[in-house]
């Protein structure tokens, strides 16, 4: 059972309408329904007000399939992948471009830091 599935159904038995659940979400009543219907996924931050609201474990919203012991995925990303939500992720080159950068940044604020005494 996809995510829009489970939502839709904690909203009915909560008797919410779409309305006062996206006002809760602090979104509009179609991005939530686009939630209910797959065709968006929600964060995880629009997750945990849900599980709040409807008053479930936040478990509760994912795809049985997910497995929380897949060591090589980071925060989300496994649980995204699962439900078809495309993730876009930066290569471990360009993190180490980015890194090596932010060295040669800080030697240079180094410098400039020893000109000015």
């Amino acid at each position: 059972m996809l995510i829009g599935s489970k939502i839709k159904g904690f909203r009915t038995e909560r008797g919410l309408s779409s309305q006062q659940v996206a006002d809760a979400l602090g979104v509009s009543e179609s991005t939530y329904r686009r939630y209910e219907a797959d065709k968006s996924f929600p964060d995880i931050n629009a997750i945990d007000k849900m599980a709040q609201l409807f008053n479930q474990p936040i478990q509760a919203f994912f795809p049985e399939q997910v497995q929380q012991n897949n060591h090589k995925q980071v925060g989300g990303t496994a649980i995204a992948l699962s439900i078809g939500a495309t993730i876009n992720q930066l290569s471990d080159k360009l993190v180490e471009q980015y890194e090596e950068r932010i060295m040669e940044l800080k030697k240079d604020v180094a410098y400039w830091k020893g000109k000015c005494e």
